[in-house]
C-alpha cells in the first residue's frame, strides 16, 4: 500500500505535486489539510489537534464526510507523526510526506526522525517538497533525475561504512562518512541515474533544487 501524507511544510507553487492517483490512502496532518484542498484532493483522513488550519478548511472536509480524528494540543506526538502512525498501522508499505520540509528547522528535523521511526517498522518513507527529497538508506537506492541535479550523502548513524556509489560527480568506492565530518554535502548526477549503496549505518541521501 502506497499513502500520501500531506503536513504543512513549504510546497511552493505545488509544480511538484503530481502522480496523486498513484496512492492508495491520502492523510492530511491538520493544517495539510489546506494543501490538499488548493489541490482538489479529497483525503481518506485528516488527523491532527487543529490549533494551525485555516478557518473553513476543516468545516469544508467535514461536509464532504472526510473522517476526521481530532486529538488533544497537549500530547507527545506531531500531528505529522500521528498521520504516520496512521499510515503504519493501515498497512502503508510506501509514504510520502508531502511538504516534510519546510520554513520550521525543529519540524524539518523531527519528520527526518520520522524516517528513521517508518525504516523501523520496514517502510519506507520520504519527505518531499519543492526543492528536496529525502531518503533514509540501509543498503541501497537508485535515484532518477537530470545531469547536475544535486545529491548529499549526510550520515544518519555516527558512521556509515563501505559507501558506493555510481554516476555522481564525485564517486566513492568503500567510502565512509562520520557526523563531523559532513563531507558528502552537494554531489551531483552525472547521468539521469544513479545509485548508491552502504554496507554498515544509516545515509541520509537528499536529492535538491537550488
Amino acid at each position: 500500500m502506497k499513502c500520501l501524507i500531506f503536513a504543512n511544510g513549504d510546497f511552493g507553487d505545488y509544480s511538484f505535486c503530481s502522480g496523486m492517483e498513484d496512492y492508495d490512502y491520502i492523510i492530511c496532518a491538520d493544517n495539510g489539510m489546506r494543501h490538499a484542498r488548493h489541490l482538489g484532493i479529497m483525503p481518506n483522513l485528516i488527523v491532527g489537534d487543529f490549533d494551525s488550519n485555516q478557518e473553513g478548511d476543516l468545516e469544508y472536509f467535514k461536509n464532504k464526510q472526510v473522517s476526521v480524528h481530532t486529538f488533544s494540543s497537549v500530547k507527545d506526538e506531531t500531528d505529522t507523526e500521528i498521520a504516520v502512525d496512521q499510515a503504519i498501522e493501515m498497512g502503508a508499505q510506501i509514504i510520502d510526506i508531502y511538504g516534510g520540509v519546510g520554513t520550521r528547522l525543529d519540524h524539518t528535523l523531527a519528520n527526518v526522525h520520522l524516517l528513521y521511526k517508518a525504516f523501523k517498522k520496514k517502510v519506507m518513507a520520504v519527505l518531499i517538497n519543492p526543492y528536496n527529497r529525502v531518503y533514509l538508506v540501509d543498503q541501497f537506492i537508485s535515484i532518477s533525475g537530470q545531469q547536475g541535479d544535486v545529491i548529499s550523502l549526510l550520515p544518519f548513524t555516527q558512521e556509515v561504512t563501505g559507501i558506493y556509489t555510481t554516476q555522481l560527480g564525485y564517486p566513492l568506492k568503500n567510502g565512509s562518512l562520520k557526523w563531523d565530518k559532513p563531507c558528502g554535502v552537494s554531489n551531483y548526477m552525472k547521468s539521469e541515474k544513479a545509485s548508491i549503496s552502504i554496507e554498515k549505518g544509516l545515509l541520509l541521501v537528499v536529492k535538491a533544487t537550488d
